[in-house]
């Protein structure tokens, strides 16, 4: 008796930690029928994997890095490649051959699983705020507002669909800078605006709300992230900004985006709210910081905790909620630690301490800046070998995937002992927690059971005890749901 079981299941990246299926058999009024063929639903939870573990390409090639990073099984990348002005350099004429190049990225990532945040950036001359002056990456004239809705609508309605599939539209980056700090085109958003109490973050809503409707008619599936905001210091009275002697202003923009001159309906016009989130090295293993946050290794971790729950305040200040929050650049930077094996190993320690913090914090997603390094934060060298931070990058994301914090680490959990940092994640096969030293001494801990398994930052298998010491170097220990 011959029979052929067809599962249709797609295309999709499988974890090497999946289950195996299990065998079906016919039933006897069946199998007398003769040969067949039998379409199998493959039911599996939250399949394919959607993880908060993302990093950002300069190129979505084989030469950019996407190879790694699929193998790495990474979620989320995010291209800065949309250039309105070079699609509409005349009013009401698009030419799509400006995006040709993009266009194959966009069909190598989605090919392998990966979801693309793009951003849309750089006004036309036509469209500027200041005509004839205006840098190309500053706001858009009140009355060719709706000309940039009707574009979203016909870019979006061209790349939601596949072979491209994108689903997530980022409109500037890093629009909380002011133009005159950058004139021209650049990377940068630049719709600050220094004679605003709120940098410009009212009319960016303006923009959004002519945006937005259009976007949602093209797709309504798609996610209107606002722009990946910088947020360079805490601008709450006596806080980072106070404390470091910068304006307050620029990091008001979106409390400007909220409140959008006094209608307070800002909420209305995004799904989610990408910002970014970096830390400096300090110099000697482990150790990081951000003064304009007043955030740093030995106290609260990594800097996107604090601004993530800043965000998350002002959101609640305003009464908006189920919006989403995404990292969207996310690293420890040096300017001077190329090569520096130290700086290699925090970097990698960071790796695992900011995606357990993510998760702890309920990202969407924390994306890597970038694969190939800025201010060196590579995770790959130039010939794409890895680095302690990919290696870091990819146990993480192995060990984690899609699991859920439920709670936090606390010293009656590890015999009373202070000094220590970390989370208690459930991935439903096993109970995860993630957990470092927060003081840079080693603590011994004791804790109420033996875990299954226990690993380092780096992967390496490490013998599982009661009583464990704790280090700079983030462990994962396992224990059965």
């Amino acid at each position: 008796m011959l029979m052929t079981a067809v599962m249709l299941i797609g295309t999709f990246l499988l974890s090497p930690f999946l289950g195996k299926s299990n065998p079906v058999t016919a039933s006897p009024a069946i199998a007398s029928s003769g040969p067949f063929t039998i379409y199998l639903p493959l039911v599996m939870r939250n399949f394919p994997l959607q993880t908060v573990f993302g990093a950002e390409m300069a190129q979505l090639t084989s030469g950019g890095g996407l190879d790694q990073m699929a193998a790495a099984n990474t979620s989320w990348t995010r291209r800065n490649a949309v250039l309105w002005s070079s699609v509409e350099s005349a009013e009401g004429t698009y030419d799509w051959s400006a995006m040709a190049g993009l266009e194959s990225e966009l069909q190598n990532a989605s090919s392998k699983g990966i979801r693309v945040i793009l951003i849309v950036r750089s006004t036309p001359q036509w469209a500027r705020k200041i005509a004839g002056s205006g840098a190309s990456c500053g706001p858009i004239s009140q009355g060719k507002l709706p000309a940039f809705g009707s574009f979203m609508r016909a870019l979006v309605a061209r790349y939601s669909v596949s072979p491209y599939n994108v689903k997530y539209w980022e409109l500037w980056n890093e629009p909380d800078i002011d133009s005159s700090y950058f004139p021209g085109d650049n990377i940068y958003g630049c719709w600050g605006d220094q004679n605003d109490a709120y940098y410009g973050g009212g009319y960016y809503t303006e923009m959004l709300k002519a945006a937005y409707p259009q976007i949602k008619a093209a797709d309504p599936q798609a996610q209107v992230l606002v722009g990946g905001l910088l947020l360079d210091c805490d601008p709450r009275p006596g806080a980072g900004c106070a404390i470091v002697g910068h304006d307050s202003k620029p990091a008001k923009f979106l409390e400007g985006v909220l409140r959008h001159n006094g209608l307070n309906d800002g909420g209305n016009y995004f799904d989610g709210v990408s910002f970014h989130a970096y830390d400096s090295y300090q110099g000697q293993s482990g150790q990081y910081g951000s003064p304009n946050w007043q955030s740093a290794w030995n106290t609260t971790g990594p800097v996107l905790i604090a601004k993530t729950q800043f965000i998350q305040s002002l959101l609640d200040q305003y009464s908006v909620s189920g919006k989403f929050l995404m990292n969207t650049e996310s690293a420890v930077l040096c300017d001077s630690c190329s090569n520096d094996s130290t700086f290699e190993t925090t970097k990698a320690y960071y790796v695992a301490q900011a995606y357990a913090a993510a998760i702890a914090q309920g990202l969407r997603a924390n994306l890597w800046y970038s694969v190939l390094g800025w201010r060196n934060s590579d995770l790959l060298n130039g010939d794409l070998s890895p680095r302690p931070a990919y290696t870091a990058f990819q146990f993480a994301r192995s060990e984690l995937r899609d699991a859920a914090f439920t709670g936090d680490i606390t010293g009656s959990d590890i015999g009373g002992v202070t000094g220590v940092k970390g989370y208690k994640l459930n991935r439903g096969d096993r109970r995860i927690w993630v957990l470092w030293s927060l003081d840079g001494a080693s603590h011994s801990i004791t804790l109420s059971s033996l875990p299954l398994t226990t690993w380092d930052a780096l992967g390496n298998s490490v013998t599982p005890a009661v009583s464990m010491n704790v280090s700079l170097n983030p462990l994962y220990l396992e224990w059965n749901p």
